[in-house]
């Protein structure tokens, strides 16, 4: 068996950032920083380059969302830090979180891992219904509200402007924290869309994003933009739990200094083109291959590809059965907050190329044949 088509998701090893670029920035900022600490003569501190590079998202990545203003902004490790800082500060054990039925599984464990209470809210691919999210913030009482609006995980769906709205008034309403995890929102794959969700924050809201896999090797930059309860605490910027997810001086350095040099943007319009094209290659492929009953559902954006399988196929079995003939990929069922459905699958397509592609749907295909032998292959 040749090696492992890794359709899992996570991070990849290169970007169009590449590694050895990004180490020779970080080791730059080091060894910068430590001769300001240590020298003779101090040139730039690491808080004046902090507010340096929270100014250079404000005025650039998320001017939309902060209104220009850095003081909005908390940079993290990562989204997955971003949320974990928000949930050591806003909740504790036994607390109710909503969120979609269908969300992110990282989100469910850190929630989860924590001690919370995790409930449902039905919706659809425009949305939490606003009615049904009425009835769970007064039967459930919660103290936060998370949502993926710009680009669901994992379906990649982007919410009507009402349904956004709604939530936004119901939540403001209730008093209930309402936390948008905008993560894959950079790579909504027309760019008209993924400039018209950069909008200024509501009281009450609180973003969390990251730059997107793929853009940076070996980095994972994330935030928290918008100044709700709990950022105006004391402890959100200097307690124990600021520092074990705030994004480092060096990285900010480096970042920063990057950023002077070769702006975002232009990179992000890359990333996003590329993450499209393999989507367009991975369903033209799927659909070569004439599965009966495997549907997709279809995404606005982001790195990833929502299967629903044949009838009775379970993702974990098919998982075992594909492993062995040297594709993974992720089961549907952790991504339920309830009543998951196990024929279910997703599959991170954003960084395979043509011909890992094609010989994984084909690995996939074969393997779904081996369970259902529904369908004669051409």
């Amino acid at each position: 068996m040749s090696s492992i088509i890794n359709w899992m998701g996570g991070w990849p090893k290169e970007g169009l950032v590449s590694s050895s670029d990004w180490e020779e920035r970080v080791e730059a900022a080091a060894a910068k920083l430590a001769a300001e600490e240590f020298g003779p003569g101090r040139r730039e501190s690491g808080s004046v380059r902090e507010e340096k590079l929270k100014e250079q998202f404000a005025k650039g990545l998320l001017h939309g969302k902060t209104g220009g203003s850095g003081s909005r902004i908390k940079f993290t490790k990562g989204a997955d830090g971003a949320l974990s800082w928000i949930i050591g500060e806003a909740l504790q054990p036994g607390d109710t979180v909503l969120t979609e039925r269908l969300t992110s599984r990282t989100a469910l464990q850190a929630f989860r891992k924590a001690g919370m209470r995790v409930e449902a809210v039905d919706g659809d691919r425009k949305g939490m219904d606003p009615e049904a999210l009425t009835t769970a913030l007064f039967r459930y009482r919660p103290r936060m509200v998370y949502v993926a609006p710009s680009c669901t995980e994992p379906e990649g769906a982007k919410w009507s402007v009402e349904h956004k709205a709604a939530v936004l008034h119901r939540c403001r309403e209730a008093g209930v924290l309402l936390v948008v995890d905008d993560r894959q929102e950079m790579l909504l794959y027309e760019a008209e869309e993924a400039a018209s969700a950069q909008r200024q924050l509501e009281p009450g809201v609180l973003s969390i994003g990251q730059l997107p896999p793929g853009l940076i090797a070996g980095s994972r930059v994330g935030w928290i933009a918008g100044t709700a309860a709990p950022v105006n605490r004391p402890s959100f910027s200097g307690g124990e739990n600021a520092r074990k997810h705030a994004l480092g001086p060096i990285e900010q350095r480096a970042l920063s200094g990057l950023i002077e040099e070769q702006p975002m943007e232009p990179l992000l319009d890359m990333l996003r083109i590329q993450c499209r094209e393999r989507k367009r290659m991975m369903t033209d492929q799927l659909s070569r291959q004439g599965i009966d009953e495997l549907a997709w559902a279809e995404p606005r954006g982001g790195l990833h590809l929502w299967l629903v399988l044949p009838p009775g196929l379970d993702g974990e079995a098919l998982l075992r059965g594909a492993w062995l003939k040297g594709v993974i990929f992720q089961p549907g069922a952790p991504f339920f907050t309830k009543d998951p459905k196990p024929n279910t699958v997703r599959i991170t397509h954003a960084f395979a190329d043509e011909r890992q592609i094609r010989q994984g749907v084909a690995r996939l295909a074969e393997s779904i044949e081996e369970f259902t032998g529904r369908w004669s292959r051409n």
